[in-house]
């Protein structure tokens, strides 16, 4: 094999990487061989004769034939394509590529890892279709406007253990704000992370005019007095579920379960 300047071999390099990506084999041991020695050469850093002689043939081999099914392997490709600039389906997206290399590589796919395969396909074609697509109620919209705001009252640490209820928020209230679209599963994601709260702004303690206790803290002794309320339950930017209430001769905005009821 005639001898090759650096600029060569590694514009050839990055060409056959390109052709692995396609493939979604960039990430097989001659994949990632191929993604070193590219780094390498663009560094300025040598090769090894062996190193060398192996760049070489897999560059004179070009990429290898996929082993897969190219009905399933077209069926992957027009999912990908069709979540191209999707970030919400990024992960679906990621998936699929992965297994494409798997197929492409001669690998069997377990009998979860098929199931899932199936359901990414089928949530492309219902995507293309328009079949996920979720129109709410305007009950549900309701909820779905109750549960953005109240996201906001829980703590960090519980937000930041659950990524996928992240995520959905950041959906619905993209959707709100007349960006997008939501599936049924954002609005069942919300409802069962945090239906609890909601469902005591839906059924409030208080009511406008409603009568209360609330605890004024005096030094080291504790008054209660009476309060009346001025508003219907509302949600707070921290996502506190409050009323509004006249006590003591001021207006005070104060958390559901913090007042007291008169019997």
């Amino acid at each position: 094999m005639p001898r090759k300047s650096v600029a060569l071999r590694l514009s050839q390099s990055q060409n056959l990487l390109a052709g692995y990506a396609e493939a979604s084999i960039s990430e097989s041991y001659q994949g990632r061989f191929i993604q070193d020695a590219i780094r390498r050469l663009e560094n300025n850093k040598g090769l090894s004769k062996k190193q060398r002689d192996w760049l070489d043939n897999l560059i004179e081999e070009g990429v290898p034939t996929p082993k897969g099914d190219p009905i399933v392997i077209g069926k992957i490709d027009a999912a990908v394509s069709l979540w191209v600039n999707n970030v919400d389906r990024s992960w679906e997206a990621n998936v699929l590529n992965d297994f494409k290399g798997r197929l492409n590589r001669g690998y069997n796919l377990s009998e979860k890892q098929t199931a899932l395969l199936e359901k990414c396909l089928q949530r492309a074609d219902d995507d293309a279709t328009g079949a996920n697509i979720f129109t709410p109620t305007a009950e549900q919209l309701e909820d779905l406007e109750a549960l953005v705001k109240l996201y906001e009252g829980y703590a960090p640490q519980w937000r930041g253990e659950r990524p996928a209820v992240a995520k959905a928020v950041r959906r619905v209230s993209n959707f709100l704000n007349d960006e997008g679209t939501i599936e049924v599963y954002h609005y069942d994601k919300l409802y069962k992370s945090m239906g609890s709260k909601l469902r005591k702004f839906n059924q409030p303690r208080f009511s406008q005019g409603a009568l209360g206790w609330i605890a004024i803290y005096n030094g080291s002794t504790t008054e209660k007095l009476a309060a009346t309320a001025l508003t219907d339950v509302y949600i707070t930017e921290r996502g506190e579920i409050v009323n509004d209430w006249f006590c003591n001769g001021e207006v005070v905005t104060k958390p559901q379960d913090s007042v007291g009821k008169r019997r």
